[in-house]
């Protein structure tokens, strides 16, 4: 630089004139070059180190889906269901399912009721009689705003009455068609009242198209259903009769998805040594020959070379991965015990017969070698779930109240011989009931004999649950009878959110109105520091069965709860000490925590490195602010000084000029 501008400086000078501004520039360069270049320097280095880590992150956040799989109870837990005949019955698994099979008869199919009038109309269009049709108990006004078939068939469909109204041509006839929304024997309803459908022209039952329930035989037993769709038959299983095939067994069978689990293992498998390599190449001291610097891949190669983040990284995932693991259950306790090894580069290894011998032996096994889980000493409860914030422990579990369903009971026993609505006014028909906080709905019963009492509770039961707006609110109630033949209508919600609200009802045995309220599972959960968790404040609001420990839960000392993340079930049970609930980790869980650890933003061993790196280089750009500063400034004092020196040269010059005409002229 300083030969530069000497060779400037020197060519200027023996100009008449010299280059003002470039003179000026060329000096507040130099007055600037040394702090310049430390920044960039700097600069250089932390954006590589910058953008290697963030390559490495994208890579460690792609690798973690694959151990998120891995760490899931629920790839351990998957089953695959298959039936003989999916055109007679399908199923499919809608919960916790236990392996098996089950012979299917199909023996009837659901239908809904439907009904046709005998009277026949030229168009759509013909007039009706005014005056009142009667569906249910339930009155439909006819005048001069719906005084036809089409006006009588919107009426109806408006009316909520739980029947969709269809015209028909037949043959160039019109007729009108009702059917029951809902298919199922409690879908049979009645059309009565009007003059223009009565004696030949009244409504009759389309032939084949009776209301009925569906029926199989389920191992022999026969249950019966509204649709063709079974859910609370079997435990966690959905069966669906598709056609009726009386005398014929179809079987359905539930066996362990062995299958996703092994690929989900493979697949950690592979991803494990992609990563690995990644590892590898960042603290790579080789150098790179011309053709792999101009290949992609190897952009990020050596750019982390000696940098001890990425030794501690790497020592944190092996050591995830090694050893024994505490809790194990059975045999399986380590990596090499079902198949899975390092070789001496650091590659994980896989031995595919192993594994699968293992995995078809002992499902349960495998999945609390490689997931994070629970198991309970009680039967009667069930561990769902976990976060990465539960801690592996031994949880003491005491239990001060159940969860139960809100449940109203009639006052008055229902006759043995049943109940006769048929000669009863609609009015004495119908009650008002609102279940689990639902709107308040009134309810009108069919009138007929319902012949036992049994009959009696499964209309009820049919009436309430078929309502629209109970549906809609995805409510359901039971009706049973106990020993002193009342009849009970419970909610089939669990928990404090459950509740039953009838209004009196003679006819079912209510004098007065009744109500209740539903109440969660409450008690408490140990620490290993002895201070207690409050279960009953983590209750589920749709299943108070359900327990759901929030991940900022706190102890009874102020601690962060071991507990965090834990999902658990308690189905019943006596009231008292309830053994324990124990936690593992899995080495899926482990190696999912470990990355999550290290990515994190603010604490994470990469995640506070990146924060630091940026920190840094918004220092540099505020010193290289500075530096810009101060070029601006040297720049505009050497313009002047220069400006300065070129008025006083041409000065001299123009003395030099004078003396040379005085003194050079001729002699007189």
């Amino acid at each position: 630089m300083a030969n530069e501008i000497g060779s400037t400086l020197l060519n200027s000078l023996t100009k008449s004139s010299f280059d003002v501004g470039n003179m000026a520039k060329v000096l507040a360069e130099a007055d600037v070059a040394g702090p310049l270049n430390i920044v960039e320097r700097k600069s250089e280095k932390y954006n590589t180190e910058l953008n290697a880590l963030k390559y490495l992150q994208a890579n460690l956040t792609a690798f973690n889906t694959y151990a998120k799989d891995l760490a899931s109870p629920d790839l351990f837990t998957k089953n695959n269901v298959s039936s003989s005949n999916e055109a007679v019955v399908s199923a499919s698994i809608t919960g916790s399912a236990t392996a098996g099979s089950y012979n299917i008869e199909s023996m009837q199919l659901a239908q809904a009721h439907t009904v046709i009038s005998g009277k026949t109309f030229g168009s759509q269009y013909d007039a009706i009689s005014n005056g009142t049709m009667t569906i249910n108990g339930q009155d439909i006004t006819i005048d001069d705003s719906n005084n036809t078939l089409e006006g009588l068939q919107r009426t109806i469909n408006a009316s909520g009455l739980g029947v969709t109204a269809s015209i028909i041509n037949n043959g160039g006839q019109y007729q009108l068609m009702m059917s029951a929304n809902q298919t199922g024997a409690a879908s049979q309803f009645t059309v009565t009242g009007h003059p223009d459908f009565a004696g030949a022209d009244e409504f009759a039952a389309v032939p084949g198209a009776e209301g009925q329930d569906a029926i199989m035989k389920l191992n022999g037993v026969q249950v019966s259903n509204s649709t063709n769709s079974f859910s609370d038959v079997v435990n966690g299983v959905t069966f669906n009769l598709n056609s009726q095939a009386v005398g014929t067994t179809q079987v359905v069978s539930i066996a362990s998805d062995t299958e996703s689990a092994v690929t989900a293992i493979k697949d950690f498998v592979l991803v494990y040594n992609q990563l690995d390599t990644i590892l590898k190449e960042l603290g790579s001291y080789k150098p790179l020959t011309a053709a792999e610097m101009e290949d992609p891949e190897k952009e990020f190669t050596g750019d982390l070379a000696g940098n001890s983040l990425l030794r501690d990284l790497r020592t944190q995932i092996r050591e995830s991965m090694r050893g024994e693991l505490a809790g194990a259950t059975g045999s399986f306790d380590s990596l090499s015990s079902v198949g899975i090894s390092f070789d001496r580069y650091g590659q994980m290894q896989l031995d595919e017969a192993q594994l699968n011998s293992v995995i078809n032996s002992d499902m349960g096994s495998i999945a609390t070698l490689f997931s994070a889980g629970g198991t309970a000493t009680d039967n009667f409860v069930d561990v769902t779930g976990s976060s990465a914030r539960t801690l592996e422990g031994s949880y003491a579990l005491n239990i001060t109240q159940v969860a139960e369903r809100a449940t109203v009971a009639g006052d008055t026993a229902v006759a043995a011989g049943g109940v006769d609505l048929s000669a009863m006014t609609a009015a004495e028909r119908t009650f008002s009931i609102g279940v689990d906080g639902g709107a308040v709905v009134d309810i009108t019963l069919a009138a007929q004999n319902y012949a036992s009492p049994q009959e009696f509770a499964a209309a009820m039961a049919a009436a309430i649950n078929g309502n629209a707006d109970i549906m809609a609110s995805g409510a359901r109630v039971s009706v049973s009878l106990d020993a002193a033949s009342n009849l009970n209508i419970t909610s089939n919600r669990f928990g404090s959110t459950s509740g039953v609200d009838i209004s009196a009802f003679a006819p079912a045995g209510f004098s007065a109105a009744a109500t209740d309220i539903g109440q969660n599972v409450d008690g408490t959960l140990t620490m290993s520091n002895g201070a207690t968790v409050n279960i009953g404040a983590y209750a589920d609001m749709n299943d108070g069965r359900k327990v759901n420990i929030s991940d900022f839960a706190v102890d009874s000392s102020g601690a962060a709860a071991d507990i965090r993340g834990l999902k658990f079930e308690v189905q019943g049970g006596a009231i008292g000490p309830r053994g324990t609930i124990d936690f593992t980790e899995g080495f899926g869980s482990k190696m999912f925590n470990t990355i999550n650890n290290v990515l994190e933003a603010d604490t994470g061993l990469i995640g506070q490195r990146v924060n630091s790196l940026n920190d840094r280089l918004g220092e540099l750009e505020e010193r290289r602010e500075k530096i810009d500063v101060r070029f601006e400034k040297m720049e505009m004092k050497y313009r002047m000084q220069f400006s300065m020196m070129q008025s006083i040269m041409s000065q001299m010059q123009e003395t030099q000029s004078f003396l040379t005409q005085t003194y050079n002229r001729p002699q007189q």
